[in-house]
């Protein structure tokens, strides 16, 4: 709990190179898939909150990604509006962050690389309409730039945690990653 008050508390400093590391972690783990058991052909991506902001910035650097349900995340690292967790009536200061962070920031940032995603992708984000910690807003601009590859589902009602943990929101997602 500490350390996610801190990552929190310091989320442009430390939560992008987090991010943006795991994206790098994912190629090494999709090439060892290739290598092991000669897979071949497009894959799935999906995450939960960060974890879905990941499978999104990793489609845009992974052509073999083909497909992604991003559930209660963003396209947009820089989150405008991210309010805390618990107490949706402030807005989380996020910190600066130092070269280290902007360097995963400017490589990864899916909003800022939009010709990444300009192929035959798919990307599904389903958001809670009531979501103050990841607004659905940056979805829905991702969207707005990029047309019908991208969908937005937003869930009445649910605030992030709420969506996070809600049933509906996994079987939908596994319906889009497995049509």
């Amino acid at each position: 709990m500490e350390l996610g008050l801190e990552v929190l508390g310091a989320f442009r400093r430390r939560m992008w190179p987090l991010a943006g590391l795991t994206v790098l972690e994912s190629l090494r783990v999709l090439d060892w898939v290739d290598q092991k058991f000669g897979i071949v052909g497009p894959r799935l991506a999906g995450g939960v909150s960060m974890g879905g902001d990941i499978a999104v910035a990793l489609a845009g650097i992974d052509e073999r990604i083909a497909r992604v349900a991003a559930l209660v995340a963003t396209p947009d690292w820089t989150r405008p509006g991210m309010r805390e967790l618990g107490d949706d009536r402030n807005v989380l200061d996020q910190g600066e962050a130092d070269s280290y962070a902007r360097w995963f920031y400017d490589s990864f940032d899916p909003i800022t690389h939009l010709d990444s995603f300009r192929r035959d992708l798919a990307i599904k984000f389903l958001c809670g309409a009531s979501d103050l910690h990841v607004p659905a807003e940056a979805a829905l601009r991702f969207r707005a730039a990029l047309g019908e590859r991208v969908q937005v589902e937003l869930f009445d009602g649910l605030g992030h945690l709420d969506a996070a943990r809600d049933e509906r929101l996994y079987t939908a997602a596994l319906e889009w990653l497995t049509p």
